[in-house]
């Protein structure tokens, strides 16, 4: 089995409740897969980094890069010029290493963690992505890093039907047409799943189980 979670944005307690419900059925041959977005907007993005590392020792994993973990590298590295990472929630993670340790630094583990992060996970039946793909490209190897993170109606307002199920974080699913606040969309028409169901905006923190597409939500 693979369980699939969403965009966490810091929202620790709601990660460690999730966990709790997934863990009594995960066994040692599943893999975890978190689409990205750990940082920022929530309060606890170190508490989430932390739990994730320890996931990490206990369970096979796979952690994809989102926008808000590209944004907080290139913050990190002073690319960002534009102050486009603090105006998007990164404020909130800056202030919570502060308060964890005193200053802001990535502890070594994270900064491992941060900069071992993929930009996609692929089986014969789906595909795990950030933001989503851009349509009329199959071969995965040749989307574009930019869009695998930050692509949104160009892939999923499009008209296109995907060969393995895409399923994807990144837009919440009430800002898709025909999604509902809190709820997986699914568009069997398109063979998309959109999975982040703004936890961190007073949602839900979702996880979904494939094949059998079980919904778990904290």
């Amino acid at each position: 089995m693979y369980y699939i979670i969403g965009d966490i944005h810091g929202c620790y307690d709601n990660l460690r409740k999730l966990y709790e419900m997934i863990s009594y059925s995960i066994n040692e041959t599943d893999t975890l897969i978190f689409l990205g977005d750990y940082i920022d907007r929530g309060v606890n993005s170190f508490e989430v980094i932390e739990f994730l590392k320890i996931l990490e020792k206990n369970h096979t994993t796979v952690f994809l890069r989102g926008n808000h973990e590209d944004m907080f590298l290139s913050y990190l590295k002073n690319q960002d010029t534009s102050g486009l990472y603090l105006y998007n929630g990164g404020m909130a993670t800056l202030r919570n290493y502060r308060e964890k340790q005193g200053y802001m630094a990535l502890p070594e583990k994270h900064k491992d963690f941060f900069n071992s992060l993929l930009f996609y996970y692929e089986t014969d039946e789906f595909v795990a992505v950030h933001a989503g793909l851009r349509p009329g490209i199959d071969d995965i190897t040749e989307q574009s890093e930019y869009d695998l993170i930050w692509i949104r109606e160009n892939f999923f307002l499009s008209s296109y039907k995907w060969s393995r199920l895409v399923v994807f974080g990144h837009t919440p699913t009430q800002h898709i047409p025909g999604g509902k606040w809190g709820e997986v969309y699914f568009n069997q028409e398109k063979n998309i799943a959109g999975i982040d169901t703004g936890a961190v905006y007073g949602g839900k923190l979702t996880c979904l189980r494939l094949p059998d597409r079980v919904i778990y939500q904290a």
